[in-house]
C-alpha cells in the first residue's frame, strides 16, 4: 500500500497501522517460519479486514432462511398486555441463550423480538394509550428492543469469530492433508523403485550365469574336434547323433522380443519403464502393484479423501447448527381450503331449502363516516353488545331509544328498524366516550373487556344478564359445541325452549351478534347480525336466520372458514394448535353469552 495514494488526514494512523503491523508479522515469523503463501491470508486480514458480519453472513442468511417468519400481525381484540408478556418471555429465552452462548438460537430468538417489539406491537390500537399501565409496559419493551439490538450486533461479532477460525482450522487440515498424501506417496514410490531395482538386478545375473556356461560348452565342442580321443570318437559321435535326434523333437524357444518403443507403450508399461509415479499410474487404472503391500485402511480413508469433492465447513457447520424445535407433524388433516369448499357447498343446499335465510338490513358500520356524530366505524365491539341487550332486556333498552315510541322488539326477537338505529346512533356516542377514556385515535378497535365495563356501569347490560364466556379453536368441535350448547341452553333452571339468549361472537378481528329466539312451539331461530356490508345482502348489513340447530352450526362453521385467507389456510395446514400460543393463532375465538 501507498501511503500517497491516502488522503493527508488519514497517513498519520495509517502509518502507524503499517508500523505495528510489520512488528507483528517480524514477530510472528520467528515463532512461526511460515511461507509467503501461508502468511497471505493474514496480511490480507490485517491490512484490510472484512467489513463486520461478512465472514457469518453465508450462515446468518441460512439461518433466517430455515427459521425466520414475517412479523406476526395481532389482534387489536386481544388486550396489548398479554402480548407485552409474551414478549417478555421471548426476551428471557434470548438471555438464556445469549448466556449458554447458543449463538444460533440467540440470533433467531432475538430477531424474533426485535421484530415484534418494532413492527408489530405499534401496529396495536393500544399501543399509544396513555394508561400508566400500558406506559410502563411500553417503555420497558422498548428498552429491552434496545438491549437485544446490541446483543444482536455482539452476536454477529462472535459468529464472524467463529467462521474465520473454521475457515482457518479447515485450511489448516488440507494443508496437513497434502503434506501427508505427498509423504506416503514418495514412501511408497521409493518402495516400487527399491523393488523393482532390486528385480532388475536379480535378473541380469542369472542372464550373465547362462551366458558363461554357453561359452564354456561351445570352448569343449571345439577342443574335442580339435583333437578327438582314441577309441572315443565313435562313442562321441553316436552320442551327438543321439542329441541331435533329441532336438529334432523339441520345438525351438521363440527369439527374445524387444521392449516396444516408448510411443506405443501404455501408461502403466511406461511408469513401470521409468520407475517414476508407478504407484499412481496403476492406481489410476484401478490395478493393485505387483509388489506392494496391502493397502491399510489409513490408505483406504485417504484415497476417499482424495476422489471425494471438497466440502464447505460452514454449511456443514449450518446444517447440523441447533435451530428452533418445531413440533412433529399429526397424522395428515383435511385441508383448510377442502373444507372451505365443503361448508360453502352445504350451506348453498341449505339456502336452497330455505333454511337459512339473509336479511338484508338498512344500513352498516361506518355508513356515516363522514358526519363524527354518527361514525360507528369500526365500533363492532360496541354494536353487538348492544344487540344482544336490546335483544334480552328490551325494557331496559327501550329507555334508551332516541326514539322511544319506536318498539325494538317483536315475536321474533329485536327489530331490523332497532338493529339499524344501534348501528347509526347508539353505538357511535358510546364508541366516542370509551376512545377518549382510553386515550385511543378516532376509528381504534376496543378491547371487549373495556366495552363490557362500560355497559355493565351504565347499566346497559346488566351483570346478572351474564351466562358466561367460552373459546378456544374455532375449527375444534369440542371448543365450539361448548359455544353452541350454552347459546342453545342459555341460564341453568330456565326452561331453554322459552328463554331469549344471545352472545356476542369475537373472531378474527371482528364482532358479530347470535341471538337465539323461542318460538313457543319448541323449535327456535337463531339470527345472526353481521353489521359489517354484506354483498349476499346487497352491500348491507346482515342478518342471517338458520331455523333449526344443525342449520346454525353449519352456517357457523361456514363463517369461520369464510375468514381465513391464504396465508392463514397455509399456517393452520402446518400447524397443531396450542393453548399457549392462542393469542398469536388465526383459529382463536371468544364468545360471551347473555340470557333473559
Amino acid at each position: 500500500m501507498e501511503l500517497c495514494r491516502v488522503p493527508a488526514y488519514h497517513r498519520p494512523f495509517l502509518s502507524t497501522h503499517l508500523t505495528l503491523y510489520h512488528e507483528l508479522v517480524a514477530v510472528c515469523s520467528q515463532r512461526h517460519p511460515w511461507t509467503t503463501q501461508q502468511w497471505q491470508p493474514l496480511h490480507q486480514y490485517l491490512l484490510f479486514p472484512p467489513p463486520l458480519g461478512e465472514p457469518s453472513k453465508a450462515r446468518r442468511e441460512a439461518l433466517k432462511r430455515k427459521n425466520e417468519i414475517p412479523p406476526i400481525d395481532l389482534s387489536n381484540l386481544c388486550p396489548i398486555a398479554k402480548y407485552y408478556a409474551a414478549a417478555d418471555r421471548v426476551f428471557d429465552q434470548f438471555k438464556a441463550h445469549l448466556e449458554a452462548k447458543e449463538y444460533d438460537d440467540a440470533y433467531i430468538i432475538g430477531r424474533r423480538f426485535a421484530l415484534f417489539s418494532t413492527v408489530s406491537l405499534p401496529k396495536h390500537d393500544y399501543y399509544k394509550s396513555p394508561s400508566a399501565v400500558l406506559v410502563r409496559l411500553r417503555i420497558k419493551n422498548q428498552k429491552d428492543a434496545e438491549w437485544v439490538t446490541r446483543g444482536l450486533e455482539r452476536i454477529v461479532q462472535f459468529m464472524d469469530k467463529q467462521e474465520l477460525e473454521k475457515r482457518h482450522q479447515e485450511e489448516e487440515r488440507i494443508r496437513q492433508q497434502k503434506e501427508d498424501e505427498q509423504k506416503q506417496q514418495m514412501a511408497w514410490e521409493k518402495k516400487i523403485r527399491d523393488r523393482l531395482v532390486a528385480v532388475d538386478s536379480s535378473r541380469l545375473g542369472e542372464l550373465d550365469s547362462k551366458d558363461s556356461a554357453l561359452d564354456m560348452n561351445s570352448k569343449l565342442a571345439k577342443l574335442n574336434a580339435l583333437f578327438p580321443k582314441d577309441g572315443m570318437h565313435e562313442e562321441i559321435e553316436t552320442d551327438h547323433d543321439e542329441v541331435d535326434a533329441t532336438h529334432h523333437n523339441i520345438q525351438p524357444l521363440p527369439p527374445p522380443i524387444a521392449p516396444p518403443p516408448l510411443n506405443e507403450m501404455n501408461d502403466q508399461d511406461i511408469a513401470l519403464f521409468q520407475s517414476t509415479s508407478a504407484i499412481q499410474q496403476l492406481k489410476s487404472n484401478g490395478a493393485t502393484p505387483m509388489f506392494a503391500d496391502p493397502p491399510s485402511y489409513s490408505d483406504l480413508f485417504l484415497d476417499t479423501l482424495r476422489i471425494s469433492p471438497p466440502t464447505d465447513v460452514s454449511d456443514a457447520s449450518l446444517s447440523s447448527s441447533v435451530s428452533i424445535p418445531h413440533k412433529p407433524p399429526s397424522a395428515p388433516r383435511t385441508s383448510v381450503r377442502i373444507l372451505r369448499s365443503q361448508y360453502s357447498n352445504q350451506l348453498e343446499s341449505l339456502q336452497s331449502s330455505k333454511r337459512v335465510e339473509v336479511i338484508r338490513l338498512g344500513t352498516y358500520q361506518g355508513r356515516l363516516s363522514g358526519s363524527p356524530r354518527y361514525d360507528s366505524t369500526n365500533g363492532c365491539t360496541v354494536i353487538s353488545p348492544l344487540v344482544v341487550a336490546t335483544h334480552v332486556y328490551p325494557q331496559r333498552q327501550n329507555m334508551n331509544l332516541l326514539t322511544p315510541h319506536k318498539s325494538t322488539h317483536s315475536k321474533l326477537g329485536i327489530t331490523n328498524t332497532a338493529i339499524n338505529e344501534i348501528i347509526d346512533k347508539r353505538s357511535p356516542p358510546i364508541l366516542q366516550t370509551v376512545r377518549s377514556k382510553l386515550g385511543l385515535n378516532q376509528h381504534a378497535l376496543i378491547v371487549p373487556s373495556d366495552v363490557h365495563d362500560y355497559l355493565v356501569d351504565e347499566n346497559i347490560l346488566p351483570q346478572d344478564k351474564f351466562v358466561g364466556v367460552c373459546g378456544g379453536n374455532i375449527l375444534n368441535e369440542d371448543h365450539w359445541k361448548e359455544f353452541v350448547d350454552m347459546l342453545a341452553n342459555g341460564r341453568a333452571g330456565k326452561d331453554p325452549r322459552k328463554q331469549k339468549v344471545g352472545a356476542a361472537l369475537f373472531f378474527r378481528e371482528h364482532v358479530i351478534s347470535i341471538i337465539k329466539i323461542p318460538l313457543g312451539n319448541g323449535a327456535c331461530y337463531f339470527d345472526i347480525v353481521d353489521s359489517l356490508p354484506s354483498a349476499k345482502a346487497g352491500g348491507m348489513a346482515s342478518r342471517t336466520r338458520c331455523k333449526d340447530q344443525i342449520s346454525f352450526e353449519t352456517m357457523l362453521q361456514w363463517y369461520a372458514y369464510s375468514k381465513f385467507g391464504d396465508t392463514h389456510c397455509d399456517f393452520i395446514d402446518a400447524n397443531e394448535w396450542n393453548d399457549g400460543m392462542c393469542d398469536f393463532d388465526p383459529r382463536v375465538f371468544q364468545g360471551f353469552v347473555w340470557a333473559e
